[in-house]
Order: C-alpha cells, then structure tokens, then sequence
C-alpha cells in the first residue's frame, strides 16, 4: 500500500485541510451501468480517490425497465410510478435515487444527471387505432416532429440523411426516436403530411391531475414543486388559460422539477446539436447572462430558488469560472461537431463536452507522424479552459489512444476533466448501438489491478490542478505545462504562484529530457531554488532542484508531475501507531467496525488497492476498518500533522457547524471548492524533537544551525541562550 493512497484513505468521512492549500478542481468521473444502490455503497471509495463530481445517467423513466434511460418516456417518473411495465428504472426505485444523492453530498460530491429534451422514446402517438394521442404522458402529437398520413395516422421521419444539412439535423430523427419540436415560437417546423410542411403548435393544460407538478399559482406568486403547494386539480382547471403550455414551456418545467425534486447541482445536456441554441437560452444582449428565458435559463431559476442561492445577476458566471464559489448548476452539452456551430450554445449558457480535443488526441498520440506541438497552451485543439470537459471515452465510445497520457492531460490542464466507468457490470450488445451500450471502459477507476494511475492523478489534481495554464514546451514527443494561482495575492511573483508542473512523454520507446523555463524559482545553489517532489506514480516519488528539471528524463510513455511537497501526516506519530485524525466519543477514542468494499462482477478479483490482510484474494472485494461512532454529541477531532502544516480545518459530511460557534465558516455559494464545508479547528500546539542532556555535560549539544536555542539550569535556575 503507497503512502499516498494510505493517507488519502483517511478522508473517509473527515476531510481535512492542512495550510499552505490547494485548490481541489472539480474531476468528475462519468459513472454508467450501475445501480444507485451500489454506487451509494461505494460513495467513501469514490470520495477517497479524489472524485469531487458523478456524471450519472438519466434517472427518468425510459421506455422499459431495462432502458438505458435516453429513450426517455416521462420526465417526471423517476422510478416511482407503476408504468412501462415496471415500476423502478434500470437503476432502482425514487428512494434509492434520493439516498444516492444524499450520500454523495454528504461526501461533497456533486451529481450532474444526463438529460434528455431532443426527444421521447420509439413509439409514435396516434400510429394506429391502438397508440393513444396521449401515448407520453402530458404531450401530443402536435409537440413532436411527425407525418400524418391520409388516413389520419402519424409516423416518425427518417432519420437525419445528410449531416451537412443543419435543418435536416434539427428537424428529423435520430437514432429512429421521435423527435420533439423543440423550437422556440408557436410554430411547429416538420409536421404534416411532407417533409418540412409546418403547422402551429398546440397550447393545453398537460398534468392536470398532478398539480404538485407545478410551482406558482395564477398569479405568478412561487409556492414551490409538492404536494405541499397548496395547488389543486381543481385550482388548475379553473385556471385552465394560466396553466396551458407550448411544449417548449413543459419542458422547461420538467427540468425545474427534476432539479427540485432530485436536489442535483448540474445536468450533461444530450445531443444539444439537434436543438437549436435560443430554445436553451439567451444567446445574446447584455441581460444574457441574468436572464431567465429558455431551458437553461429556468433550470438556474430553479435551482436559486431550491437551494435558497441570490446570485439573480449572473446564472453562469460559476458554470464557466469554477475557481469562483459556485453558486449555479453545472451544465454542459453533447455536441458532436458542425452543423450547426458551437459558438451559440456556449453563449446559451453551457459547457461543452471537447471532442474536437479528443478527436485530435487519437489521432496524434501514438502515431509515429503525430505531434503533441502547441499542446502545452491552455485549451489548445479544443475549447477554452472555462467552455471544456474533457473526455477519453463515454458511453458512446470506448476507443482512446494511449488512454494512460490522455487521462493525464484531462486532470492536469485547465478544464474539467473526465474518468469513464461502467462499474465493472460490462453491458451486452445493443441492437442499433454498434456494440455494447454502455460502451465497456474496463478503466481501473479505483485502483483495480493494481494500477494505481488513475488515484494518483486524482490526488495531483485535487492539489495542484488549480489556477491559469502556461506552457513551457511542446513538440512531437513531448508537452510540458504548469498551473499558476495567483488568487490570493495578484502581486505575487509567477515563482510564488507556480503550483504544479506537469511533464508528459509520448515516445514509448525512450525517455526524453527537455530544456525548458520553468515557473518556479530555480537559482541553483541558493535559498532561491524550490526543491520538488515528483507525485508521479511514474519513477517513484523523488525530488529534483527546480534548476536542474532540465535534466530530468521524462519515462517513455510516461508522465511526472512536480510541486513543492504539501503537508502531510507525521511521520513520528504513524511509526508509533497513530492516525492524522483521532475521534474522541466522551473522552475516549472511537472503536473501528469492518466494511466490505466489492468491485463489479467484471472488475478485479483481487480488488484490493490498499493491500490491507486479505484471506480471499479471488472473490473482487476487502475489508476495510472505519471509525465507528455511536452518538453525535460530546464528539472531538484531533488532527496532527507534520510541522509544514500553518493550519488544520474540517469538514465533517458535506459541511456542518463543527466548532460550535453557530455558522458555518465556509458555506456553500460563499466560498470556493477549498474552503466549502471547511470549519477552523482550534490550535493545540507544536511538538519537536525532545532534547535530553548528557550524563556528562562537557558532552551536551546544544543549539542547532540557524536557530535560537534556550537552556535552562535544573540546580541553579538559570536561563542561557545559544544564537542562531
């Protein structure tokens, strides 16, 4: 067991902070194929390893107990009602889903689930005598995108034929799902007896059975989603005008419930090519930013409203900037290239996933004629750092060349970046699909197999993957790049703000070594030189002056990652036995109790990242021991650390008042990723080496090099001094 990855175990429900800090970034991990109920038991794990965000997909109903969940069938069913033949999703009940989340946010990881708004699932409303009008819950057929025949029937369209066909892309099908009119306005673009006959769209009351469906009363006055609202069937019937809506303005409300309802802090966008951006939100004007208008723009409202936020002036600042106390939903967008452009839906309010960047990876890493030159420049071959997540593979697609070094990239520059894992429950062949759906990732997220790259990368990026990019070499082999913060003091020098450096190789056949400036300070033979520590699961952990990186031989096919070393748990302390952190129950320290962490059915039979005693090494699981307290009060945290440490915060779950001092220090909304949660322990004290004299005193050494040194005289009470 590494001691990085021993020391990071120690966050398992007790995070805590030990000064000079780092910023986390946010590094999210796309987490597919799996039950909410198993991912809720593997929350500790996932917090442990440094993930600070779950992709997760869609909660809603699809159209089977078995759908993946983008043949979305009724948005407000999120595994709670008796329909489809089933009454849970593929992925468990609405009380799982709400515990899931719960969980996660204990752990303060943030939940974006995947979002669908382009369409509905494959049948098609009114197709024969058998298909009601109403076939989708609260939609008819004027809302999609369909043909009537003679006989006044509907089908789907074709699929989209030409993708070059910007129209064709937003008004026919994908996928053979039907395709919803999404467009702004009263006018329905592809509905009628031929391709691209138009007719107005229909505007009716469309849950009026469900008035806890809806979040204001007639007039206009907020009275929140529930059954608590005080809303009516009848109430709404009687305001029957009040309540009709396009099918535009239900979907806005669905997401505002699915917001309320799940507590989720983002949504990833699906297929947001095939919609066009002003049905999103406003793509321009000074207002666009506060504005509320179109999907995106009520989603935020909503989500002010839910958490209580006040933020009315800017619903994205904190979706592009996530160095800023976030205090908006995460959103970002699936869009698979041109036709239509990128620019309008970055402006509609959302992120994008970067797979003009990925493209470009896989075809450049491991090529003999491929070139990594510019890639050391912040969001070089794909989106700006405050527009992009970064992905190696997805759901949709497994294929990543040298997987290893794009991983690397995604966490370490400027952007949010992505980790893939169906859990190890590889899904079988989906008809239509290509291959399995989800796709395979068989990616060691946790360290399976002994691989422990992906835990390592975590730990740099929680630490140092933080402030601006700047590129210090690129060529075909090699890319060498630092981050630089310099939020807490503008002034400072680039040497006092350089806080990581990242070296990457992607020559498989030898190292390379590169001469190149580097940001820290690098004055060989002085004071002046940082001394680094290579973080690196590549080599081993080792340190190298600053001034001499140029002679540093990056390994083939590798990486190394340098800063200055971060304090840590002392060293003196575990030799005898002792823990950073010590819980006290009523004075006395808490006892353990034995969990059992299991892999998927297709992961690791040895699952066992931190190589703790282990009697079967082939059923996929270990035991791990883990405080054990049984009553919340007269509770007390003892945290030690080595003497690098300035100062020791907190957090206990998700954040909670610790101290006692009747606030939350850092509360969310008010404080960046650092310090939410965080709450300031009291100061102790400082422990050093203790000092003993010699039997004889002829023989005593007192005093040390560059520091004042004080003795006393047991038998005569006198104090002298040794200089520094």
């Amino acid at each position: 067991m590494s001691d990085s990855l021993r020391k990071r175990a120690l966050r398992l429900f007790l995070p805590f902070l030990m000064f000079p800090v780092s910023l986390p970034g946010e590094a999210m991990l796309q987490y597919f194929n799996t039950s909410w109920a198993e991912i809720t038991g593997r929350m500790p794990e996932l917090a442990e390893a440094g993930y600070t965000s779950l992709w997760l997909p869609p909660p809603t109903k699809g159209s089977g107990g078995l759908s993946v969940g983008y043949d979305l069938w009724d948005p407000f069913d999120l595994g709670g009602k008796e329909q489809r033949g089933t009454f849970s999703t593929r992925y468990g009940t609405e009380v799982e889903l709400h515990r899931m989340i719960e969980t996660a946010h204990r752990f303060g990881i943030r939940v974006y689930f995947d979002n669908i708004m382009n369409h509905r699932a494959f049948d098609v409303p009114g197709f024969n005598d058998f298909a009601p009008h109403d076939l989708y819950p609260g939609m008819r057929p004027e809302d999609f995108h369909i043909r009537r025949t003679d006989d006044g029937y509907y089908r789907k369209w074709d699929n989209v034929r030409e993708w070059w066909s910007e129209w064709q892309v937003q008004n026919l099908g994908l996928a053979d799902l039907i395709d919803i009119a999404t467009e702004p306005g009263t006018t329905n673009r592809n509905f009628g007896a031929w391709e691209g006959a138009t007719t107005d769209k229909i505007k009716f009351l469309r849950h009026p059975n469900n008035p806890d469906y809806y979040c204001y009363d007639a007039n206009g006055t907020y009275v929140g989603f529930g059954s608590g609202n005080g809303l009516t069937s009848n109430y709404l019937q009687q305001n029957e005008d009040y309540y009709s809506e396009y099918v535009e303005d239900y979907l806005n409300r669905a997401v505002r419930w699915l917001l309320d309802r799940t507590k989720a802090d983002g949504l990833r966008l699906d297929a947001v090519k095939h919609i066009t951006p002003d049905f999103f939100g406003a793509t321009f004007g000074e207002d666009r930013d506060r504005s509320n208008y179109g999907y995106l723009g009520q989603a935020q409202e909503q989500f002010n409203l839910t958490r209580g936020y006040s933020d009315w002036n800017n619903h994205r600042d904190t979706v592009f900037d996530t160095e800023l106390p976030r205090d908006d939903a995460m959103m970002f967008g699936e869009h698979l290239g041109a036709p239509p452009a990128v620019g309008d839906y970055l402006n509609a309010g959302m992120r994008l996933l970067d797979n003009d960047l990925r493209h470009h990876l896989n075809s450049q890493l491991g090529n003999p004629w491929g070139t990594l030159a510019g890639m050391d420049a912040p969001g070089s071959h794909g989106f700006a750092p405050g527009s992009s997540v970064m992905h190696a593979q997805s759901h949709d697609s497994e294929y990543a060349a040298r997987r290893e070094l794009q991983h690397a990239l995604y966490l370490t520059r400027g952007g949010i970046g992505i980790i893939y894992s169906d859990g190890n429950h590889k899904a079988g062949i989906l008809k239509g699909s290509g291959g399995a759906f989800p796709r395979h990732a068989n990616t060691n997220f946790l360290g399976q197999w002994g691989d422990v790259r992906i835990p390592n990368l975590l730990y740099f990026h929680e630490h140092f993957a933080r402030g601006y990019q700047v590129g210090r070499w690129s060529d075909s082999d090699v890319v060498i790049y630092e981050r630089v913060d310099k939020r807490d003091a503008p002034g400072m020098s680039d040497g006092a703000g350089t806080v990581g450096l990242i070296m990457m190789n992607d020559n498989y056949s030898s190292g390379q070594a590169r001469g190149f400036t580097t940001g820290f300070p690098a004055v060989g033979g002085t004071d002046d030189d940082a001394y680094l520590y290579n973080y690196s699961s590549y080599g081993g952990g080792f340190y190298k002056y600053a001034s001499q990186l140029n002679q540093v031989v990056i390994p083939a096919g590798g990486y190394f990652l340098f800063s200055l070393r971060s304090p840590e748990a002392s060293d003196l302390w575990e030799r005898i036995g002792g823990h950073p952190l010590t819980i006290l129950q009523d004075g006395n320290a808490t006892g353990t109790v034995s969990v059992r962490r299991t892999d998927g059915p297709d992961g690791d039979p040895g699952f066992n990242p931190y190589g703790v005693p282990d009697a079967n090494l082939t059923d996929f699981s270990y035991e791990w021991e883990i405080p054990r307290v049984t009553s919340g009060s007269n509770l007390t945290f003892v945290v030690r650390a080595d003497g690098s440490a300035e100062n020791v915060l907190l957090k206990l779950d998700g954040g909670m008042d610790v101290n006692g001092n009747g606030q939350r220090d850092h509360a969310p909304a008010t404080s960046t990723d650092v310090y939410n949660g965080y709450e300031q322990m009291t100061f102790v004290g400082r422990q050093g080496p203790e000092k003993f004299a010699a039997r004889d005193t002829a023989r005593n050494q007192i005093g040390s090099a560059g520091a004042e040194t004080y003795s006393w005289n047991a038998s005569d009470g006198s104090l002298a001094t040794t200089n520094g």
